[in-house]
């Protein structure tokens, strides 16, 4: 197995994960809903952030903003790599940042993304990790609002909301993404999505490749695939999050949920905390 999930808890808006990763393990292109925080235990990631090529070496950390586009390989120089990610909700962020008065929007803010050597939120992260192992209760908030605060306070932190897609968010490809999300069980069609953004469908890709880094067709399975994670946390049957998500069968599913993520949806599925034995591939 090139990726494995050591572990895995959930908790109120926010999901913890530490991952193994072999020297031939990768993620393709995708995105996330949610803000994702990392801290690179050890092993090196070479990540593609936004169309920038990052290096990510031992006890540094990753940030990035939801539907920042993102892939990443591992150095097989530096041997297998270890890192906890926390994958934290735009209500759950937002929230502690108004309870603490260090936000005053309702919109997320836009972090300061990218590889960051700081080894105080490196610490946070660790701290988060170790508070949801521990018990999960008032401690683990504690550990988050430190957290948030690490990050809002960081360098480059502005409150703006969609900044980083205005060309597809506030343009004329917004009708688009209006009609991929309402659409998301149905194959899109260029024909169509040519008459909703009333442009040829060379115009179309081509601004489309422009704002998000990637096809129509590819953005519309990284939407499925992120409202299938909503489904699943709802307590949505695997096999029912395939069918009513339009994929082809369970297999397909599955095979594109496991290259996103590193771990199959019904492992996702399991209960708010995992942890994996230590005999167990």
């Amino acid at each position: 197995m090139t990726l494995a999930l050591e572990e895995f808890y959930r908790s109120n808006g926010v999901e913890l994960a530490r991952i193994r990763a072999s020297v031939h393990a990768s993620f393709p292109l995708h995105t996330h809903a949610e803000y994702v925080v990392s801290a690179n235990l050890s092993g090196c990631e070479n990540i593609c952030l936004d169309g920038k090529k990052l290096r990510v070496t031992e006890r540094m950390v990753t940030v990035y903003n939801p539907q920042a586009l993102q892939s990443s390989s591992f150095d097989c120089d530096a041997g297998d790599a270890e890192f906890i990610s926390i994958y934290i909700d735009c209500e759950r962020l937002v929230g502690i940042g108004h309870e603490n008065g260090w936000l005053s929007r309702s919109s997320p803010p836009v972090l300061a993304q990218g590889v960051i050597s700081c080894p105080s939120l490196y610490r946070h992260i660790l701290a988060a990790f170790q508070a949801i192992r521990d018990d999960g209760g008032a401690g683990f908030e504690a550990a988050m609002v430190e957290l948030v605060a690490a990050l809002l306070m960081s360098d480059g932190h502005a409150h703006v909301a969609d900044a980083a897609r205005p060309s597809l968010l506030a343009g004329e490809l917004r009708p688009v993404l209006e009609y991929m999300k309402a659409h998301l069980a149905a194959p899109v069609v260029l024909d169509t999505l040519s008459c909703v953004a009333n442009l040829n469908k060379y115009q179309l890709i081509r601004r489309f490749k422009a704002a998000m880094g990637m096809t129509p067709a590819k953005y519309h399975m990284q939407l499925r695939l992120m409202e299938a994670r909503n489904r699943l946390r709802r307590g949505v049957p695997v096999q029912d999050v395939a069918f009513e998500l339009g994929f082809f069968d369970q297999s397909h599913f599955i095979n594109a949920f496991r290259k996103v993520l590193g771990v199959s949806p019904l492992r996702f599925a399991e209960p708010a905390r995992f942890v994996k034995p230590a005999n167990r591939e």
